[in-house]
């Protein structure tokens, strides 16, 4: 049987601020996927389940990718804000 990815499991984990947890299911998906693939190697009679897990993977990742720019992108305007206000300070 091909591995379902927790792809809610993982959101709510993340949504939660609980890191670990997030990291914990995604480190478990990757075991249960080797041993899947070291057990059952895709073959035409479950190349559509393999794809489908391919396909959910690359969905997760760039919903992961995206909110990581957006992080990054807060974290650029909090530093000019703060810069900002410490300018403004010390010329104060």
């Amino acid at each position: 049987m091909i591995p379902v990815l927790p792809a809610e499991a993982i959101r709510r984990a993340l949504d939660a601020g609980e890191w670990d947890m997030a990291a914990e299911l995604l480190a478990g998906h990757e075991h249960e996927v080797r041993v899947t693939l070291a057990d059952t190697a895709p073959d035409a009679g479950n190349k559509a389940s393999w794809l489908a897990l391919l396909s959910a993977q690359r969905e997760l990742l760039a919903q992961l990718t995206s909110a990581r720019s957006e992080t990054a992108r807060s974290l650029q305007r909090l530093g000019r804000d703060r810069r900002g206000a410490k300018a403004y300070l010390d010329a104060g």
